[in-house]
């Protein structure tokens, strides 16, 4: 108990008085001061507030009786957001609908007053909505017609409320009041996209990365994580200034579902996969205990059984190395998550089918099981590796009545690795049902340390491009014919796409582009042509079809030979012997393999860095059927040999 005299001090000195003692968690002495202020002064707003912080401090049962001392400062000053945010932080201490009905009245009482106060807007977005509670967040923010963050936040409410015109027009107003604001950009984008406008924007998604590196906001960031691999998470959370624009092109370049056209259909179909989540699987109860990191801990030891817990720790990669909880409620791979306090639902405010549909677009087949306690769901997507499924359940009555949904447990470790695959990858949905007919050859480049790709595919539009290990496109070539990229040998991703009428064929797979040394024995690839006389490198892969077709008749040869032995007169020697070997059918097969159609020479020729080996061979000398082509040169003054990758070839 405070002396008497003390509690004769002027109200200033009281209040600074029980200020250091609420910094000082000393509760009951700061208590007491406050409601003797309160007492004498019970207009006084600030007296009210001061009183409700300490409250709210109280152990177990202080928050009830802060937040009505926090309303009457509300009341008492209806111009002051202070005591609404305080508010705000009563309700989310006692979660559950009633807290979130708490901290959304407040917010949007401030929005009224100041529409970007603290932390109120991310905060309102992690919230429930319905048409009316986006529509009561505009009201209030209408207010402030000429303040930029208002009408960045009426943009985002205009789209959320799917009136794509609308938010195109206040990011537009947005961005006359802030020119070169990327985040107005992005708007502008998702609108243009959301009304199927995607040539708009496209041209506006470009203005935001052409500004990324400069970009102090983490708004594009913001747009993709939901989407991103944790490799990539890790790459973004260690960019310096200077590699965001960078990492963003890689992003969506290894994304883009049709390398031929000039736009990447994939963002498009992102931003609308975002438009049909958020309608489709935003949270109920985004409040639900269970959300919060200690429930959640709880939630891990009661809701996995030994079974499971044995498949997620014991051999199933990468799962040995995560917890069970990584796993089923996913969050390692969304950074930035304050104190690790929301699950990854909350924080997206999106139940577990959300984010997997914003990854992988629509399930093939959605099965829907009633079951005792609540609804299961088992998805379906049908991919080139096999089929992966997914299970989604609520968490019934133990941790609260909702209708949200997490990832049910995996019962197999199939069942576990597919899970993880599906967290951690995205797709396409736009399909890929042309059938590609294509050929690749190597070559050693005129530029020092490169080697040239070569690439032909029917259907003649054709885009070839390579990425790096770390994501990065490193070069691309788009257009008909014969398609040529140059860069150093190494481990590359190889995407190879064709057009024809909108529809699309796609290879993506590895790619180990060779080194060919000056001092060791080494060959291109093997080019073959329909024709009666050689030519040189360019002329013989001009006129090889994509198909490896040919129609009887002469066939053209061409190689190059690297890292001969140069003779002392300036001459090298080398054996060639090309095998045509006939590929066997069924029949074939039953009465024994055919003999080899084999051509072979002795070259004593003027030694070169590149030596050209060619080779005619006339009609008649190939009997119609499939072959498997080589070619091996023999080294003559050091015996030693190399072959070239075999060529599948039909004759005609």
């Amino acid at each position: 108990m405070l002396p008497l005299l003390f509690l004769l001090l002027p109200q200033d000195s009281l209040t600074a008085r029980a200020e250091s003692l609420l910094a000082a968690h000393d509760l009951a002495a700061a208590r007491h001061i406050a409601e003797h202020v309160v007492a004498v002064h019970p207009t006084d707003a600030s007296a009210h507030l001061l009183l409700g912080r300490i409250l709210y401090a109280w152990p177990v049962v202080g928050r009830y009786r802060a937040l009505g001392q926090l309303r009457e400062a509300a009341r008492l000053a209806p111009n002051d957001p202070a005591p609404l945010y305080w508010q705000i932080r009563v309700g989310q201490y006692l979660g559950s609908d009633e807290g979130e009905r708490i901290v959304r009245e407040a917010i949007l009482r401030i929005f009224a007053l100041s529409p970007d106060y603290e932390d109120c807007w991310p905060l309102f977005q992690r919230l429930y909505h319905d048409q009316t509670i986006w529509q009561r967040a505009e009201l209030a923010l209408a207010g402030h017609p000429d303040d930029v963050a208002a009408l960045e936040h009426r943009a985002v409410i205009a789209i959320a409320l799917e009136q794509p015109a609308r938010a195109d027009s206040l990011a537009a107003a947005l961005l006359a009041r802030r020119a070169a604001y990327l985040p107005g950009y992005l708007l502008r984008a998702e609108a243009a996209f959301d009304a199927g406008r995607d040539s708009a924007g496209y041209t506006w998604y470009d203005s935001a990365l052409a500004g990324a590196d400069h970009d102090s906001t983490g708004a594009l960031w913001e747009q993709v994580r939901m989407i991103a691999s944790p490799a990539e998470a890790a790459r973004q959370a260690s960019l310096v200034p200077g590699e965001r624009s960078a990492f963003f092109e890689a992003f969506w370049s290894r994304r883009d579902p049709d390398l031929v056209t000039p736009e990447n259909e994939r963002i498009a179909e992102h931003f609308r996969r975002l438009a049909e989540v958020r309608r489709m699987f935003h949270l109920l109860h985004p409040f639900a205990l269970y959300q919060r990191s200690r429930i959640r801990r709880a939630l891990e030891d009661s809701y996995l059984s030994d079974t499971v817990l044995s498949l997620l720790r014991v051999g199933v990669e990468p799962l040995d190395s995560m917890s069970a909880a990584q796993v089923l409620l996913p969050t390692p791979w969304i950074p930035d998550d304050t104190g690790q306090t929301l699950t990854v639902y909350a924080r997206e405010n999106l139940s577990a089918p959300g984010l997997v549909w914003l990854r992988h677009g629509r399930p093939d087949y959605w099965d829907r099981t009633e079951g005792p306690a609540s609804t299961a769901h088992v998805w379906t997507y049908y991919t080139a590796q096999g089929p992966l499924n997914i299970g989604f359940q609520g968490m019934g009555s133990a941790y609260g009545p909702h209708g949200d949904y997490v990832v049910a447990p995996p019962r197999t470790p199939r069942e576990a690795r597919q899970l993880v695959t599906l967290f951690t990858t995205d797709g396409t949905a736009l399909p890929a049902t042309l059938r590609a007919y294509a050929w690749s050859a190597f070559f050693r480049s005129a530029a020092i340390g490169s080697t040239d790709l070569y690439v032909r595919a029917a259907p003649k539009s054709a885009a070839v491009v390579l990425w790096d290990t770390d994501g990065t496109e490193v070069v691309r070539a788009r257009g008909a014919g014969v398609l040529l990229v140059s860069t150093p040998p190494g481990a590359y991703d190889l995407g190879l796409d064709v057009d024809s009428g909108g529809r699309v064929g796609r290879v993506r797979q590895p790619l180990a582009l060779p080194r060919f040394s000056w001092s060791m024995l080494s060959l291109s690839s093997l080019a073959l042509a329909p024709r009666d006389r050689v030519g040189d490198r360019e002329t013989t892969l001009a006129a090889m079809p994509a198909d490896l077709v040919f129609p009887a008749g002469p066939l053209a040869a061409y190689t190059e030979v690297y890292g001969l032995t140069r003779g002392g007169n300036e001459r090298a020697r080398y054996h060639a012997r090309y095998s045509f070997a006939p590929i066997a059918g069924v029949a074939r097969r039953l009465l024994g393999r055919a003999a080899p159609v084999v051509f072979e020479f002795d070259r004593d020729v003027e030694w070169r860095a590149a030596t050209a080996e060619q080779l005619v061979i006339e009609p008649g000398q190939l009997a119609p059927g499939r072959y498997r082509v080589t070619l091996s040169v023999t080294d003559v003054p050091t015996n030693v040999k190399s072959e070239t990758v075999a060529l599948e070839i039909s004759v005609r």
